[in-house]
């Protein structure tokens, strides 16, 4: 057969008589060229069947590097030169060549050896042919194609391998690297056995994570091994990459198991409308079992329709592919039933309808749901009474009742007594048990035409429509009172709580719902200002005092954030010769607005809402980095005096919160005398306890105002008390007043037989000062003195002498 050939020949006769030869015989000569050059650059396109080349050419490239250039683009050369010296066939050997020929060339020989050749390219392309539609199946199929040589130990990955393995490994069964290993284990074993022994297998494997590119997934694995001698010489074999396909299976396996098991009743239809499946919630709520309605359609056995309300019409009415809404069915016992309905039409990729779905919710249910959420909004959940919102729809529609009929209602506050006491020691649980008690007591008084509401912890509201007379609500409070301080058995416990009750009247005292439940609030607060356990009516001066102590609140909230605290320190001196021997830190808040408030007005305040822990821990902390300064600037004797609240040594920290102050300042704890009122001694549970562990600390406690308090004489006898201090309501009179004569006399003796010492405050006279040193009173403290001094005029006081009295 012809072929079309190339003449790479730089002599220029013998290339004409080449050419003439090849026509001769048949053949197309495409191209004679010159240079190897000329070769290389038009070789390629004219795609030759073969190329006659000489090795000796004019210019830089010799035909042995112009036929391995041209054997990358797969074109065959044959050389035919007048050289055969081995260095030259060694340079030819390298460009694989169809043949060689040494000029000069008998005419018979160079037409076989060219057929031959061309013969050798016919026969190498139909297997390139072979190769490539191989290769394109391969690629069309996506499949890697691997071989494993155990032999050579050469691993080939072809087609898509690399790109769904990661990489090409460089063996088949090494531990760490090799293609076995890139197998979850699960997986690899009946791999690795079926190779061993030589045999084939198909299936399914997952892949471990690649760290090269951090993918996994799954393969489907294709090998066969051959064995020679029993062992393993060479194995083959193809990977597709599943992972897509197993994760469609995974969603419908997914699907399948929604279908079975939601509680919504679910048929698939097909273009006809006629079901194919349900689902085990379609069974039980229609009562059909799939069976007896498989290529039925909804309209023959599910609606109670009017005339032409079926399944087409309702998907018509809408102008989407979706409809849902309330149905009336049949159930099989022929029973109606009431459902909320989906239907939706499923598409092919292509836009056309391949199903219809329906899907049926139990109305039932859904309505029982719905009361289920309304009754949790508006009512509490623990107690079972009205919540906010019924509190303010209740009084909303009485306030509407009222205007209309000329009438009057009343909203009474009910707060219990010592319930956080209760709460804190026997647990949140107990105090919810006694929550429920209280709120059913609470129910159980009332009318059906009141109602009772828990507004949140132990605060509870009543409204009662219909007042006519002041002297029923105040009937209906002592009732209430009456019932809830009865006792009630919580656990092994019979504890007994009172309340109290504020009350508000529409019209008089407030014309909405938040001003209405704010007076009975301050009406409350003002019982609870009378001593608990009583009922108050709304008046105006409650409302300012509420006011007055929201103010205080928040101001000592924006005092707090710009620092407008301070403190002044009011010296203590000995009576029998005037020496200073120490100072009370005393809190200050100058408002920028209203000035200075007194702490008689804050302090309370701060009790309450729990600002007292921050305040009273940052007085301790200042008053004792400013008085370490003090010691360390001549007055190395100096006592410190801090007053501390109920609130304050009620916190469980309170200990290790005096601890870390005097670690971190570095105050000396025996100059130190925490001042406590017997008040607080009273609030404050296991107090001996609490300062025993305090005077561990190697600091002082003083009772402050003593006599004023209740329980004095038990407080001096139990309690590691170092000082009694001398209350000023006792110390203003003297000597004139009988009465208060008689009573310091007897706190001084009291003190000096249990080995206490002693300090009066308030003394602003001579005539009182001679009469405690007269008596034996120690120390004292008041104008006579000093007024409560500034930071910089007790460091002046403390830079002068102080061999004199400070008076």
């Amino acid at each position: 057969m012809n072929g079309r050939i190339m003449i790479v020949e730089d002599e220029r006769i013998v290339a004409l008589d080449l050419r003439q030869t090849l026509e001769s015989f048949g053949h197309e000569v495409v191209m004679v060229a010159s240079s190897g050059e000329q070769a290389v650059a038009d070789g390629p396109a004219l795609k030759p069947d073969l190329v006659l080349m000489d090795i000796h050419l004019d210019g830089p490239m010799d035909g042995t590097q112009a036929a391995c250039a041209l054997q990358k683009h797969n074109i065959p050369v044959l050389f035919l030169t007048a050289f055969a010296s081995q260095t030259v066939l060694d340079l030819a050997e390298r460009s694989s060549p169809y043949g060689y020929l040494v000029k000069p060339v008998e005419t018979r020989s160079l037409q076989a050896t060219v057929r031959m050749a061309l013969a050798r390219r016919r026969a190498e392309r139909e297997v390139e042919k072979g190769e490539e539609r191989l290769r394109m199946a391969v690629d069309v199929a996506e499949l890697g194609v691997w071989e494993w040589d155990a032999a050579e130990g050469n691993f080939i990955g072809e087609g898509r391998f690399e790109s769904i393995l990661g990489e090409v490994p460089d063996s088949l069964g090494d531990a760490s690297s090799g293609f076995l290993a890139r197998i979850e284990p699960d997986y690899r074993t009946p791999i690795a056995d079926a190779l061993v022994n030589g045999g084939a297998i198909r299936t399914t494997v997952k892949l471990r994570e690649a760290p090269a590119t951090g993918r996994n997934g799954w393969v489907d694995f294709h090998a066969r091994a051959f064995a020679a001698d029993g062992d393993m010489s060479r194995a083959i074999g193809v990977i597709r990459d599943v992972t897509a396909e197993r994760e469609r299976e995974e969603r419908l396996r997914r699907a399948a198991v929604v279908f079975t098991s939601t509680g919504e009743g679910m048929a698939i239809l097909d273009t006809a409308q006629r079901v194919i499946s349900v689902n085990p919630a379609f069974e039980r709520l229609t009562g059909f079992a799939e069976a007896e309605i498989l290529e039925r359609s909804p309209d023959d056995f599910l609606y109670a329709r009017r005339r032409d309300d079926g399944f087409a019409s309702r998907l018509n009415e809408s102008e989407s592919d979706y409809w849902c809404g309330e149905i009336a069915c049949f159930h099989k016992d022929g029973n109606l039933f009431t459902a909320w309905q989906h239907l939706c039409v499923v598409r092919d990729a292509h836009g056309e309808v391949s199903n219809y779905v329906l899907a049926l919710s139990d109305n039932g249910a859904l309505r029982r749901a719905e009361a289920q959420i309304n009754h949790l909004a508006y009512h509490d959940a623990l107690t079972g009474l009205g919540n906010r919102n019924m509190l303010e729809d209740t009084i909303e529609r009485e306030i509407e009742r009222a205007r209309q009929d000329a009438s009057q209602f009343a909203v009474l506050f009910i707060d219990l007594d010592g319930f956080k006491l209760i709460n804190d020691t026997m647990g949140h649980t107990t105090g919810d048990t006694l929550l429920t008690e209280i709120a059913r007591r609470i129910n159980r008084i009332l009318r059906r035409t009141d109602t009772a509401i828990r507004i949140g912890g132990d605060e509870f509201v009543v409204v009662v429509p219909g007042v006519d007379r002041l002297e029923d609500c105040a009937s209906l409070a002592e009732k209430l009172l009456c019932e809830i301080r009865a006792h009630v058995d919580l656990e092994r416990e019979r504890v007994s709580i009172s309340a109290s009750i504020g009350i508000a009247l529409y019209p008089d005292n407030a014309n909405d719902c938040s001003s209405l439940v704010q007076a009975a609030d301050s009406a409350m607060y003002g019982a609870k200002e009378r001593g608990r356990n009583r009922f108050a009516f709304y008046s105006n001066d409650m409302a300012e005092r509420a006011m007055e102590r929201l103010h205080i609140e928040q101001g000592l909230l924006r005092a707090i954030a710009n620092e407008q605290l301070s403190l002044q320190y009011q010296p203590v001196v000995r009576l029998d010769d005037g020496q200073l021997v120490g100072f009370e830190a005393l809190i200050r808040w100058d408002e920028p607005t209203h000035g200075r408030i007194s702490p008689e007005r804050f302090i309370p305040v701060a009790e309450e809402c729990g600002l007292i822990d921050y305040i009273g821990g940052w007085v301790l902390r200042t008053a004792c980095t400013q008085a370490l300064q003090w010691i360390q600037n001549g007055f190395p004797t100096l006592r410190l005096a801090v007053n501390v609240s109920a609130r304050q040594m009620n916190a469980e920290d309170f200990e290790d919160s005096v601890r870390d102050i005097l670690d971190d300042t570095g105050f000396p704890p025996q100059q130190l005398e925490l001042e406590i009122t017997e008040s607080t001694l009273q609030a404050v549970e296991h107090s001996r306890e609490l300062l025993g562990r305090l005077k561990t600390l190697g600091l002082m406690i003083s009772i402050d105002d003593f006599g004023t308090g209740f329980s004095s004489l038990s407080l001096l006898k139990h309690l590691p008390i170092d000082r009694i201090k001398i209350d000023r309501s006792f110390v203003t009179d003297l000597p004139d007043h009988p009465s208060n004569v008689a009573v310091t006399e007897a706190i001084i003796a009291m003190a000096y037989s249990l080995g206490h010492a002693l300090i009066a405050e308030g003394v602003e006279t001579p005539e009182q000062q001679q009469f405690l040193r007269a008596r034996g009173c120690g120390e004292a403290q008041g104008f006579l003195f000093s007024r409560p001094l500034d930071v910089d005029d007790v460091n002046l006081l403390i830079a002068l002498p102080r061999s004199g009295p400070l008076s």
